[in-house]
């Protein structure tokens, strides 16, 4: 679902700048120049939080912020990225880009979007080159592996009962205890 904007086509530039001043009444995303409003549910809430507590985080930065993918800001329940790591570059004073050798795990938690987070944002996910992006659904979590331009090569849905790898960590978690509401 798009936001109303003034105009049809943003560039990264004008949306920074609507950003920073503090246009957006809601969560919105940047994604091949149109404007789109996140949408949070009860049950998206409770699961990314429940996401978020389980990553491990002994060596790694685990955090909620936007993340830049090429010219589209997209803004993922949460990220994973090396303990220490710089980032490369400021998109302004409140937005730094990442190396995606330093971002390990996108996550995003999908109830309304499925599709859009299965196709438009793991495209933009695997062009930038992050290495993992899991969507994760009432059904089970699919996780994204192997980018490349065109996208990523591998997608594997590990449901309840599965154990999901979490691959940088060399550890895995129980896909039902990251399904479990409340």
């Amino acid at each position: 679902m798009a936001v109303t904007t003034f105009q049809d086509r943003w560039r990264l530039e004008e949306f920074l700048l609507a950003w920073d001043a503090g246009a957006f009444d809601k969560r919105a995303e940047l994604i091949d120049r149109e404007i789109w409003a996140v949408p949070i549910s009860d049950w998206h809430d409770d699961i990314a939080g429940r996401v978020l507590r389980a990553l491990p985080n002994d060596r790694y930065r685990v955090t909620t912020f936007t993340l830049p993918a090429g010219d589209s800001l997209l803004d993922p329940d949460c990220w994973v990225r090396r303990e220490g790591t710089e980032p490369v570059d400021r998109l302004s004073p409140r937005l730094p880009r990442w190396s995606p050798d330093d971002v390990l795990l996108v996550v995003g938690v999908s109830d309304e979007t499925l599709d859009h987070d299965l196709s438009s944002k793991a495209t933009l996910y695997a062009r930038t080159g992050y290495g993992c992006y899991w969507v994760v659904t009432r059904d089970g979590v699919y996780e994204h592996t192997e980018p490349s331009d065109a996208g990523y090569g591998r997608r594997v849905l590990y449901r309840p009962g599965d154990q999901i790898p979490v691959r940088h960590a060399g550890s895995s978690l129980a896909v039902s205890d990251l399904l479990r509401s409340g």
